[in-house]
C-alpha cells in the first residue's frame, strides 16, 4: 500500500475523530468561531484525504505499464 494512500486514510480517520457535534449539529453550546473551525477542519481533511487517496491510486494504476 502507498505512503499518500495511508496518509490519506489517516486524514479521513482524523476528519471522522473531530466531533460533529460542534462541527455540525450543535447551534447552542458552541461560539460560532469554533463551530466555524470544526466545520473547516472536517471539510478540508476530507478533500485533502480524497486528493491523497486519488492520486496514490492513478500513480499505481500508471506505474505498473
Amino acid at each position: 500500500m502507498n505512503t499518500r494512500k495511508l496518509i490519506g486514510f489517516a486524514c479521513w480517520l482524523l476528519a471522522l475523530l473531530i466531533p460533529f457535534q460542534h462541527a455540525l449539529l450543535s447551534t447552542e453550546d458552541v461560539s460560532n468561531s469554533v463551530g466555524l473551525i470544526s466545520f473547516v477542519a472536517l471539510v478540508a481533511l476530507v478533500f485533502l484525504g480524497y486528493f491523497l487517496v486519488d492520486g496514490a491510486s492513478t500513480a499505481e494504476e500508471g506505474h505498473g505499464h
